[in-house]
């Protein structure tokens, strides 16, 4: 439990507890009434900036529980505006919150800073599912920054913390969720397959149904990565259908069928996971978009890294070297089709020095 302890508003202090027990097990109906109720006391919440402080908090974790994707940008501004507690358990949760904030805006090497910050207060939680509850989060970061290794030990921590308690089916599933994506990372399809199949069964016996879809395209990402296109497409569809901002599954699905060659549906899917990006401020996916619509216009090659190398800009003070490679490799093969082989060594070069980093980083985790 989150054990806030705010003098003089017991009930509330109660209610908020409760709500933060609900937000981190995923329940999301049982958090959603919690909400409406405790909004009925938000004159007497905001009449104290204590309490002020971990409602808006906990606010922020509700709106990352209902729509992680959603635009949150501003999603601390309130909080940051008021006057932070001092005490250890505040401290943490505002540095875990602001990591977690931090990695849905794809902002790693903050996300990072307030992580290692957070584990430096872990020490002074008793409750064991905050142990499992932070291993899961970082695990997360770790996935999205390329770390398989480190992203697998850490959401095996935390699935290990949660089998052990009843009524965290569900984080069970995230955890294996994780693990999934990362074993496929690591090429090992079969075993990622299993445990997203694993996660899905669980979502399903749960009733939740926007965490199936998005695990859906989860489970694209994997088929996808194995160049079995028409599989991809049949789990991204329905996500993209059903969640139309998830630009993620938008820009998949378009690449897939780039690869199969129905580029007018490329574009389309292309032109819509724009608008998405553009109204989530979301650079990272929009340099994705470009890349990619730059493939689907058949443009010349030299517009082409002309594009590439502006993402690059972005994806260096982001971090995000697997990228870098990614591209380096394909402006690599653009280059050597057409004969310019000074240029294809050059990327290829780039490629092979990129990969050797991010290996060696990898090994340091």
């Amino acid at each position: 439990m989150m054990n806030i302890q705010i003098t003089g508003n017991e009930l509330i202090t109660k209610m908020l507890n409760d709500w933060y027990r609900d937000i981190r097990a995923q329940r999301i109906s049982e958090a959603k009434k919690l909400k409406e109720e405790i909004d009925k006391k938000l004159y007497i919440i905001e009449s104290d900036v204590n309490v002020s402080f971990h409602y808006y908090l906990l606010e922020f974790r509700y709106k990352v529980l209902i729509d992680g994707l959603g635009n949150l940008k501003k999603a601390f501004d309130k909080i940051d505006a008021l006057p932070k507690p001092n005490d250890e358990y505040s401290n943490y949760c505002y540095y875990l919150f602001k990591a977690i904030h931090y990695t849905i805006l794809t902002n790693y090497s903050e996300a990072s800073n307030y992580f290692e910050k957070a584990e430096g207060l872990l020490e002074h939680i008793s409750d064991e599912i905050e142990y499992a509850e932070f291993n899961y989060r970082v695990a997360i970061l770790k996935y999205h920054l390329h770390y398989a290794y480190s992203a697998i030990e850490y959401a095996s921590k935390a699935r290990d913390i949660f089998v052990k308690q009843a009524g965290y089916e569900v984080n069970i599933a995230l955890c294996e969720n994780i693990l999934g994506l990362s074993f496929s990372e690591l090429k090992q399809h079969d075993k990622g397959e299993e445990y997203i199949a694993s996660a899905i069964n669980i979502l399903q016996k749960n009733d939740a149904e926007m965490l199936v879809l998005r695990i859906r395209h989860n489970l694209g990402l994997l088929y996808a990565s194995q160049n079995l296109s028409v599989l991809a497409i049949r789990h991204l569809s329905e996500v993209s259908k059903k969640m139309p901002t998830h630009y993620k599954a938008i820009f998949l699905e378009a690449r897939e069928y780039y690869k199969l060659g129905d580029i007018e549906k490329a574009k389309e899917l292309i032109e819509s996971g724009l608008k998405v990006c553009e109204e989530l401020k979301n650079d990272e996916y929009r340099y994705h978009f470009l890349i990619l619509k730059g493939f689907c216009q058949h443009l010349e090659v030299e517009k082409i890294e002309k594009i590439i190398l502006e993402g690059f800009s972005y994806f260096e003070r982001k971090n995000l070297s697997e990228y870098i490679h990614e591209y380096t490799e394909s402006l690599a093969l653009e280059f050597h089709k057409v004969g310019n082989i000074e240029k294809a060594e050059k990327y290829f070069f780039m490629s092979y020095e990129i990969k050797k980093r991010i290996f060696e980083k990898e090994a340091l985790k």
